[in-house]
């Protein structure tokens, strides 16, 4: 999971796809590196969420006494009031264009034979981009279509 937790202006307002962007197995283990100054990386997480969110104008929202649930709300919170996005990861394996255009330009196949591509991606010792497009006929053939989507950043609001 990728949250952008974004800097603010002057003022306090959140500037949109402007901050760091952490990474997570899970809402906790975000809120942990959100937390990593100084003056907070020793207060429990529920502290620190409260915190922020007081600190936010946000002193009426009251939080799970788990630890996950209450970073989950947390950071859904703040992504309602801007200063979070979540991230939506790249579905796509990073040399997929690649290998695709390279099996296009080689001349060996109709790109609409599916099984075809998938064996020369492996001939290729391409085994991602093999399993991807054996996987996911219907958002191979978009790409042949339309080329490949560019990924957005989601906003939770």
């Amino acid at each position: 999971m990728k949250v952008r937790i974004n800097e603010t202006d002057m003022s306090g307002k959140p500037i949109h796809n402007s901050g760091e962007v952490l990474e997570g197995q899970n809402y906790l283990e975000i809120v942990d590196g959100m937390k990593l100054s100084p003056f907070t990386v020793s207060l429990d997480p529920l502290a620190y969420m409260r915190d922020v969110l007081d600190r936010a104008g946000q002193t009426g929202l009251v939080l799970p006494d788990e630890p996950e649930a209450a970073a989950q709300a947390f950071l859904l919170k703040l992504a309602a009031m801007g200063f979070a996005q979540f991230i939506e990861e790249d579905p796509y394996p990073p040399r997929l264009m690649d290998v695709l255009e390279s099996i296009r330009q080689s001349g060996k196949t109709n790109m609409f034979d599916v099984p075809m591509v998938v064996k020369l991606a492996l001939d290729m010792d391409e085994p991602e981009v093999a399993d991807w497009v054996n996987s996911n006929h219907r958002d191979y053939a978009e790409i042949i279509f339309h080329g490949r989507p560019q990924p957005e950043n989601t906003e939770v609001k």
